[in-house]
């Protein structure tokens, strides 16, 4: 139901010739604004000037669970401005239900276009009526009043636009008093100029939530990778979604810097700053490939079940062997003492190797030499097999174990370093060249030799499995560079995949140097270490507390791998501190002097 329209105005053709120039000039604006707030404020503002209104609001249809509302999103009143009056901010902002009784509602649900010469003059026969609370509220009077749905070309009404109050050519601000006399009715022209802008903003508001909404889809496919990369493991924690935290609190604290290095540094809009975020939260996407077992590795035997028990079985084996070597000792008539004497040697010594062997499967920060000399030792004992090995295997097992089967009962070592324990790396396996990635790539996809395992130096991984560790950046940029962002977000697999590269060009997976590294990278390999110093949700070791993670970035920033400048705000800034507080243990939080890692020649060594 459309109120009729009013007869023409003396003005029309003057408004027709000036509406031209004014809508192509409109079409060009909003055609080009991509934030929706600011394109509704143009809408609005447009609209008026077209048709000489002193107010007007647009509201956008919402659909939530099945239910289908109003959103107040925009309002604009010249008079109210002018006197300072303003509008009640609880009245923006709000939603309700769409309903036939108010004006805006009628017009969603039937796609109407309302033309009211006098709002507070409509029949009561029709089924809706003007709400003059808002008139109450604010001290103003609504006279005239045109009602234009924003419906898109398939014929959807995604808003209402409301124009208020068409003022005469002579007519300033309006008082309650002077309204009626300052306002005329919208006429043919106004409504059909209205009607076309309308047309032109619906597709408009259709293009931007559609873009709004599929930013929103990325952001939560993002979220949604990022945390089944840490749900693959619980050992890995939260590091997807704790180190965009704690890079958006740095970078955040870089922006706000005056003076100094990095004051030129800021994100150019929102764009910038979701590329950045984008890059954080994918940082380490890479690793969906990586192999739990590996990543969980919490000794050098775990392949994936700690091996530990294997060996020690054998222990037992030698010491059963003792035992029965003893017992039919005594049946053969041998000297008690003698043979019991040795037996319980035999034991302890046993007992002593074993718990070398023990030891050396710990990942600690250093095996001790004469350990790793005792393995080697250890290595060529010999126990009996009296089973065959080759029964129960999988076809890849199977395959490994050339050669034919050995006669039984077959000798085996203590510790085996065998041919079907080196699995063959595949040439696919091999990242091409053109990507330039420095990462020397072992030969072996991996070796799973018991001397071989037990005998790494420091921590619990060997060449092939750290390798298989740093191997998740080569996924993250090969990930990152195939994925088809906008060109607003060219720099995400950048940004992401240099965070393990370092200032002195020592770093990986290609070896970039200082200048060829921005600050938005620096920061994320920033908070990358600091977030796996603190975590204390890692099998390998124990999360740091504060002290002693800020010492070791300390002396990374002194050796020249990450960035002194970035590092000192991080101190300054005390986002290392307001980090800590949201995501670690209370007893992890302890005194830090900042003097002594702000100057490096106060720091001991």
């Amino acid at each position: 139901m459309s109120a009729a329209h009013p007869p023409p105005h003396a003005s029309d053709a003057h408004q027709a010739r000036r509406a031209l120039p004014e809508m192509l000039q409109i079409a060009t604006a909003i055609s080009g604004a991509l934030n929706l707030p600011a394109l509704l404020r143009q809408i609005l503002s447009s609209a008026r000037d077209l048709t000489l209104s002193d107010a007007g609001s647009i509201y956008l249809v919402e659909e939530e669970k099945g239910e289908r509302r109003l959103w107040f999103t925009a309002f604009q009143n010249s008079s109210l401005a002018a006197r300072g009056a303003g509008i009640d901010s609880g009245l923006l902002d709000v939603r309700f239900p769409i309903t036939p009784e108010r004006l805006v509602g009628w017009a969603a649900l039937h796609g109407d276009v309302l033309n009211l010469p006098d709002v507070y003059a409509i029949p009561p026969d029709r089924p809706y009526h003007f709400d003059a609370a808002l008139d109450r509220r604010t001290g103003y009077r609504a006279v005239s009043m045109l009602v234009v749905p924003l419906r898109t070309m398939a014929g959807d009404v995604v808003g209402v636009m409301q124009l208020i109050n068409r003022k005469r050519e002579s007519a300033s601000l309006l008082t309650p008093e002077t309204a009626a006399a300052l306002v005329r009715p919208y006429d043919a022209g106004d409504q059909q100029l209205i009607e076309a802008l309308a047309a032109l903003a619906a597709v408009c508001v259709e293009r931007a939530q559609a873009l709004e909404g599929q930013q929103r889809q990325i952001d939560s496919m993002i979220a949604m990778l990022a945390g089944a990369i840490d749900a693959r493991s619980a050992h890995t924690g939260r590091h997807c979604s704790r180190v965009p935290e704690l890079a958006l609190l740095l970078a955040e604290a870089a922006e706000a810097t005056e003076a100094g290095p990095l004051a030129a540094f800021r994100f150019r809009g929102e764009a910038e700053r979701r590329e950045f975020r984008t890059a954080a939260w994918l940082h380490d996407c890479g690793k969906v490939v990586t192999p739990e077992a590996v990543v969980e590795k919490a000794t050098k035997l775990d392949a994936p079940t700690n091996r530990i028990h294997e060996i020690r079985t054998r222990f037992e084996v030698l010491l059963r062997d003792g035992r029965i070597a003893m017992l039919e000792g005594l049946l053969a008539g041998g000297d008690p003492e003698t043979l019991q004497l040795d037996f319980a040697q035999l034991e302890q010594q046993l007992q002593r190797e074993f718990a070398c062997v023990a030891r050396c499967n710990l990942g600690s920060e250093g095996t001790d030499p004469g350990d790793l000399a005792q393995l080697q030792r250890l290595a060529v004992r010999r126990w009996w097999r009296h089973f065959d090995d080759r029964q129960g295997l999988g076809w890849e097992e199977q395959a490994r174990r050339s050669g034919p089967p050995v006669p039984l009962p077959a000798p085996e070592t203590l510790l085996s370093d065998a041919p079907h324990h080196r699995l063959p790396r595949p040439a696919a396996d091999v990242p091409e060249s053109r990507w330039g990635f420095n990462l020397t790539v072992p030969e072996l996809l991996y070796n799973r030799g018991e001397l071989y395992n037990l005998s790494v130096a420091r921590g619990t991984l060997t060449p092939e499995e750290i390798y298989k560790i740093r191997e998740h950046m080569i996924h993250t940029i090969v990930m990152l560079e195939s994925m088809a962002f906008p060109p607003s977000m060219h720099r995400v697999a950048e940004i992401a995949g240099a965070h393990h590269e370092t200032l002195d060009g020592r770093g990986y997976p290609r070896g970039l140097t200082a200048e060829q590294l921005s600050i938005p990278a620096r920061i994320l390999a920033i908070a990358d270490i600091f977030e796996a110093l603190t975590a204390a949700d890692r099998p390998y070791k124990r999360g740091m507390p504060l002290s002693q993670s800020l010492a070791i970035l300390a002396g990374l920033r002194d050796r020249g791998r990450i960035d002194a400048d970035l590092f000192d705000l991080f101190l300054r800034s005390g986002v290392y501190l307001t980090y800590a507080k949201r995501f670690l243990a209370a007893d992890q939080i302890d005194p830090v002097d900042l003097d002594a890692l702000l100057d490096p020649e106060q720091r001991v060594p």
